[in-house]
């Protein structure tokens, strides 16, 4: 049980990792000069985004998954 807390655990922190990373870019999108710089910071954020949801559906799924498992587990016992 001690790695699916550090599975979970991990993906907590690569959500945190990728929330501040979003904050950076939205911060440096207010500071931005030109179209280019625009266009890369928008690739930037659409990547970022995309990683976030990645993680959040991850950590959701594996949340499920462990629950659903004690649960059958807990079912057994009885």
């Amino acid at each position: 049980m001690n790695s699916n807390d550090y599975l979970l655990k991990k993906l907590y922190r690569q959500q945190v990792h990728s929330e501040k990373h979003l904050d950076q870019i939205k911060a440096d999108a207010l500071n931005s000069q030109g179209h280019e710089e625009s266009m890369q910071l928008f690739e930037q954020l659409l990547e970022t985004k995309s990683n976030l949801v990645t993680n959040y559906s991850l950590s959701s799924t594996y949340s499920s998954y462990r629950q659903e498992t004690l649960k059958a587990a807990i079912n057994v016992v009885q």
